[in-house]
């Protein structure tokens, strides 16, 4: 895989708006830049967007899978 790979995804997507809701998430959230390298944390916090944006009830966002 190159390292310049590129990725679109449609703006009207719940994709899209579960990658902006990461984003401004992730900037106001306290955690430690050691916290932030994760992979798991941007994984999970990505993956608790996109349910949030699916219509997921809060109690099965914060439900560890």
């Amino acid at each position: 895989m190159s390292d310049n790979a590129s990725m679109e995804i449609r703006s009207d997507s719940k994709e899209r708006v579960a990658y902006e809701l990461m984003s401004r998430i992730a900037v106001l959230e306290d955690t430690s830049d050691q916290q932030r390298a994760s992979k798991s944390y941007w994984f999970g916090l990505y993956r608790q967007c996109f349910k949030a944006v699916s219509g997921h009830t809060l109690d099965s966002i914060l439900k560890e899978d």
